[in-house]
């Protein structure tokens, strides 16, 4: 997914500094930056609470969701909360694994067949058993309704029918060795069937909800205030301990309420904690920020081909120019790292040795290469250099400063630059609609995948037809349909290496930028969340108990 919104946000004060900060090249060395901050070591899962808490407040910092329909939900705040009430076929862990989960297990008998045995036992909140007529119903609402989010990764599928009490079987019109792991998103998502046809498109609003399998059972939505959710003590998985009772999500957006609110206890605790109360909150007493790995990237994407960005050269000379090691430094709080490749570490997967090996023989520490741009530019013609170049950034602090630094590298090479900051609230046209895109260059995104997988990145964001592939790329098609097609993974792996060779030396259509890490702020009374990030498909509340205090 790619998101408009950073995940941190800074103060609006941020950005009268960022022209100073931008000119100066984002200077890593520069006083009062957290060069460290990247150094710290990252914790999968905060240490577990053993104690029962009756209810507990938790901010998701996006504001409020639109929906909790789970065929909806691919955001930040949506999925926060989903991902506790609605559940998949597969499940993918805060250690960046995919298991078996509703579907106990799974086979694939033929390189076009897919077989779910699905798990005994599991129960809806109204008590009714989950059957494989709500997996068959909840899968072909994927395949066939317009609005699901996550239709798309159905292409392949020919039929989804009950064969058996408790079996599924997925029938693919060519071999896709990417469908099964994707339903550990909410391509696999399973809700009852019966509410559903009830409510229609009313279900997952406020006056309705949702009905499903998981640990937490929807409650009340206040439109304005908070959504509710209740612990479902009838839940299948025992071995999730589920200590707290109750959870009031909030919707707090400004940072300085926010932050006051975890400090004093009004908040108990949250994911992406603002990047301006950082500092505050890793000297409180009143709880403990911890940072996780993640799939995320904050990163440019090159969105037209048919100006200067449609020449190499041009492109790799601006990434080199571009101080990332600064930017992540001061930008994010030292919690940004150069990336070596467009696809991250923390969803390398099957091809995690290839990926890793050849990440390292290609890796620089970030640093803007000035000069070696500047040599790589004398040999583009001139008529290419004298057209300019649009970045467009949405209006929001953190990502102004990444876009004057962007600007000041570009200026420094003698690129002709603009940068267009538009209403954050709007942003999101920018990377969806090309009416409203036009013929912009490049545009700032926050990107996280489906699963972590990398033929998931890379299918999103390189390949014709990709929802994030704004310039048509279509550079890594063919080598994209053989590693989908392909079932031994080590072969496929060799697929995957290719891809990312080739990405790497056209840097197109998405930059290698900064990986982040993910924040959790637990205040004392609560711990056991995964530091990892993985709240948006994973139930990591049921993972929170009392420390007792």
């Amino acid at each position: 997914m790619s998101s408009s919104h950073p995940r941190r946000r800074t103060t609006a004060l941020a950005v009268a500094a960022a022209t100073a900060l931008a000119l100066a090249g984002c200077s890593s060395g520069a006083p009062g930056s957290q060069a460290n901050g990247s150094a710290r070591s990252l914790t999968t899962f905060t240490p577990s609470g053993p104690g029962a808490v009756d209810s507990i407040t938790w901010n998701v910092f996006q504001g409020e969701p639109q929906t909790i329909d789970p065929f909806q939900s691919a955001d930040y705040t949506p999925n926060m909360i989903n991902s506790n009430l609605c559940e998949t076929l597969l499940v993918q862990t805060p250690d960046f694994r995919i298991k078996p989960n509703l579907a106990a297990s799974y086979s694939n008998p033929d390189p076009t067949t897919w077989g779910y045995k699905l798990r005994s036992g599991v129960t809806f909140w109204d008590g009714s058993p989950m059957t494989a007529d709500d997996v068959v119903w909840s899968m072909r609402h994927n395949l066939t309704d317009k609005s699901s989010f996550y239709g798309y990764l159905y292409a392949n599928v020919a039929s989804i029918a009950k064969t058996g009490a408790a079996e599924v079987t997925v029938r693919l019109k060519r071999p896709d060795y990417l469908f099964n792991d994707e339903l550990a998103s909410f391509a696999g998502v399973v809700v009852e069937k019966k509410f559903h046809e009830r409510h229609g498109d009313k279900a997952g609003t406020p006056g309705v909800g949702v009905m499903c399998t998981g640990p937490y059972r929807f409650g009340k939505w206040a439109r304005g205030q908070s959504i509710s959710v209740s612990r479902y003590d009838g839940y299948w998985n025992k071995a999730l301990p589920r200590k707290v009772k109750n959870i009031d999500f909030t919707f707090l957006t400004d940072d300085s309420a926010i932050t006051s609110g975890l400090l004093s206890g009004q908040i108990d605790g949250t994911y992406g904690p603002p990047m301006a109360g950082l500092a505050q909150l890793r000297a409180s007493s009143e709880g403990k920020l911890y940072s996780g790995p993640a799939p995320l990237a904050v990163t440019l994407v090159v969105a037209n081909h048919k100006g200067a960005m449609g020449n190499a050269d041009v492109r790799r000379a601006l990434r080199m120019a571009i101080d990332w090691k600064g930017i992540g430094n001061q930008v994010y709080g030292g919690e940004g790292t150069p990336a070596a490749l467009q696809t991250v570490p923390a969803v390398y997967g099957f091809a995690k040795d290839e990926l890793t090996a050849y990440a390292g023989s290609v890796k620089a520490d970030g640093s803007a290469r000035i000069e070696e741009a500047k040599r790589l530019l004398a040999r583009v013609p001139a008529e290419v250099k004298a057209q300019q170049i649009s970045l467009v950034v949405p209006q929001q602090a953190e990502t102004q400063q990444l876009g004057l630094a962007v600007k000041a590298a570009a200026d420094r090479i003698g690129l002709r630059f603009k940068l267009d900051v538009v209403p954050a609230t709007g942003y999101s046209n920018y990377l969806y609609d090309p009416a409203t895109r036009g013929g912009t260059d490049l545009l700032y995104t926050q990107f996280w995948p489906n699963i972590p997988n990398p033929l998931d990145w890379l299918g999103l964001t390189a390949v014709t037809g990709g929802t994030f592939n704004q310039s048509g790329y279509r550079g890594i098609d063919a080598l994209y349909a053989r590693a989908i097609g392909t079932k031994d993974a080590r072969a496929r792996s060799q697929l995957v290496l290719q891809m990312e060779r080739k990405l790497h030396d056209e840097t197109d259509p998405m930059f290698a930028g900064i990986e982040l890490t993910n924040d959790v702020w637990l205040g004392n009374r609560i711990t056991g969340a995964p530091a990892a990030f993985d709240y948006v498909y994973y139930p990591w509340a049921a993972h929170l108990g009392g420390t007792g205090k």
